[in-house]
């Protein structure tokens, strides 16, 4: 590994060699939890989960539970669930609807607000001293990204804006392509053995699909007449992939403006159905999106950094060898049910803690995660070489292009920006690569 006087130095970006230890070290965990999932913009939900006033549903930033509320006049918030008082949790459902939350410990009532509301005994216990203002509960930054709700613990953080920046562009052609916008299904929830960075780095994985997946791919050739991959074609593919801000994307051509966007859920029995959809919303995508977002390109696999992966779903750290997921399917609104339902099915048939790729990428993450447990094992370094010094810009894409569809170029970047957050004091040594694309077309941050 090269020598540098930063404190950690993971990833050698000349030779591809990566320290395994970053994937067991419990002090390094707790490192993260405070200077990544305590500093970023994490995704804890979508406004579909909240539609009604005074809806909240119960969520997590890193290993922190947080509720996210709407209020009575219709806006968001994120309070960490803990009580001013002696920091009992004061929410214990997942979904409800309710103006105010009340402390099973001693009473202590909050609004969905924030506000401290009522304290039993306030006069005679506390002989009327007590100051409610300061007792406000624990609220981050809230802001939203076409439907995502994001939230931030850190007041010197950019704006969501600046911290997505031009990986929007690519964001866009799923989750922002027309004017209905999207809603959330889920979510469903399971726990690993595995640390959350292994599934990140995964996005940006086409190399393990022809071998991972064999047998995936051959039943979904054999039920859905879907070609089978290998590692020529991968090779030889001209999707893109693009790293921005810590965000790596998935670029697919389509072969014609009506294709089916989706993998999971398509069949020979629906594909009419799922281009008749394409073909009648490619006027509205174009307006929003420009010609070449809306009917050249699909989004596919991707991660928002830190811990945002594969479309909406989350990866919430519960230590060095455990993850917790929670998988949602998104859907445009305005979807004919029998699509929906093709996705949802689809996306819980290969995705999901009973999808048949997800097994598979399971058990290959269980042994990544374990890759440094033992003394022996932490004197060998993985290997990310693959593509180095085979990306840059392309004018055509915003952001760090690979040459090809197969590197490993997004998972150095992706362990750079882990150092970055890891060695930086505070936002002030961390670097934002400023916007520069032209979003042509109508839609913006929220829709």
């Amino acid at each position: 590994m090269a020598v540098s006087n930063k404190k950690y130095n993971a990833i050698d970006l000349e030779t591809g060699k990566l320290d395994s230890r970053i994937f067991s070290d419990q002090d390094i965990y707790q490192e993260e939890l405070e200077k990544i999932f305590g500093r970023t913009w994490l995704m804890i939900g979508h406004e579909s989960l909240v539609p009604n006033l005074n809806d909240f549903f119960h969520t997590y930033m890193g290993e922190d539970p947080v509720i996210l509320t709407r209020d009575d006049k219709g806006k968001l918030h994120a309070f960490m669930n803990m009580c001013r008082h002696r920091g009992n949790r004061i929410v214990q459902a997942d979904v409800g609807n309710s103006k105010n939350f009340m402390c099973t410990y001693h009473g202590w009532t909050y609004s969905n607000k924030g506000d401290l509301e009522y304290v039993p005994g306030e006069e005679e216990a506390y002989y009327g001293a007590l100051e409610r203002e300061s007792f406000h509960l624990i609220e981050a930054r809230v802001d939203t990204y076409a439907g995502i709700v994001f939230a931030n613990w850190d007041p010197g953080a950019p704006s969501l804006e600046e911290y997505l920046g031009d990986a929007r562009w690519g964001l866009d052609i799923f989750f922002n392509r027309l004017d209905c916008g999207t809603e959330a299904i889920g979510p469903v929830k399971w726990i690993e053995p595995i640390n959350w960075k292994t599934a990140v780095d995964n996005c940006s994985d086409n190399y393990h699909v022809p071998t991972t997946h064999l047998s995936a791919i051959l039943v979904q050739g054999k039920h859905f007449g879907v070609p089978r991959t290998t590692h020529e074609q991968q090779f030889e593919s001209p999707n893109k992939h693009l790293f921005i801000n810590g965000h790596s994307m998935t670029l697919r051509f389509l072969d014609r403006p009506d294709q089916a966007r989706q993998t999971h859920g398509v069949n020979q029995d629906n594909r009419a159905v799922f281009e008749e959809y394409y073909r009648t919303t490619l006027p509205e995508a174009q307006r929003r999106l420009g010609s070449i977002r809306a009917g050249q390109l699909q989004l596919g696999n991707h991660s928002i950094f830190p811990n945002g992966v594969l479309g909406f779903r989350l990866a919430h750290p519960r230590g060095p060898l455990e993850t917790e997921f929670w998988h949602f399917v998104v859907l445009e609104k305005g979807m004919p049910d029998e699509i929906k339902r093709a996705l949802r099915m689809g996306n819980g048939n290969f995705n999901g803690v009973a999808g048949l790729f997800e097994q598979d990428d399971m058990d290959n993450w269980r042994g990544v995660t374990r890759s440094s447990l033992t003394p022996l094992a932490r004197k060998y370094s993985h290997d990310l070489s693959m593509g180095l010094g085979r990306a840059g810009s392309d004018p055509r894409f915003p952001g760090t292009v690979a040459e090809r569809y197969t590197s490993e170029n997004n998972q150095r970047n992706f362990y750079r920006r882990w150092e970055d957050f890891m060695n930086a004091e505070d936002w002030a040594d961390i670097p934002i690569e400023p916007g520069t694309v032209e979003f042509e077309g109508t839609a913006t941050m929220n829709g």
